[in-house]
């Protein structure tokens, strides 16, 4: 695909440019977009532009655009293809298609990249946590929170308000002696 934006961009962009300076804007049937090409089918939407795909075998142009080296080779292909050497078969494709169906089909390798950023940007994470977590002090009023009595009148709090009535322990926790049930 990059190859074919590369070959494309500078006559869209000439293209483009010629549209904008005669005011409004005129739409094309990308015959210009395809240049020197040469158009053999219908292709995707009957438009002149070139796809490699399985659901779409033919493209309605050409992949490059005709020199003289094609030329020879298109009226050798017209006689017996038993006189063609292999390379000169691999040529005439390559005129015709960018890609094959084995390496358009092949899996693409980009899980790996999105793998290996993800995983670097949670090591990232992770780093800058247990970095902060070293640097930053303490809570003043951990050991606070943390103390027993604390904690028991947290849990007391509760029971009054009655969160824990039917779950937890609460049923073993006797309201009105404030201790566990005998």
């Amino acid at each position: 695909m990059a190859l074919t934006m590369r070959n494309k961009l500078p006559r869209m962009a000439s293209c483009l440019s010629r549209q904008m300076s005669h005011g409004p804007i005129y739409y094309h049937d990308q015959k210009e977009l395809a240049g020197t090409r040469e158009h053999v089918g219908h292709g995707k939407n009957g438009m002149y532009n070139y796809y490699d795909g399985h659901e779409l075998p033919f493209p309605a142009i050409r992949f490059m655009p005709e020199d003289q080296q094609s030329k020879a080779l298109r009226e050798k292909e017209k006689g017996d293809w038993k006189k063609l050497s292999i390379e000169e078969k691999k040529a005439l494709y390559r005129h015709s298609f960018c890609q094959t169906f084995a390496e358009f089909q092949a899996p693409d390798p980009e899980w790996k990249a999105v793998l290996g950023y993800s995983l670097i940007g949670i090591g990232l994470a992770w780093g800058m946590y247990l970095g902060f977590s070293n640097i930053m002090p303490q809570h003043p009023y951990r050991e606070f929170y943390d103390s027993h009595e604390v904690r028991t009148a947290s849990v007391q709090r509760r029971l009054d308000q009655g969160v824990f009535r039917t779950m937890g322990f609460a049923p073993e926790w006797d309201l009105e002696n404030r201790g566990w049930k005998k």
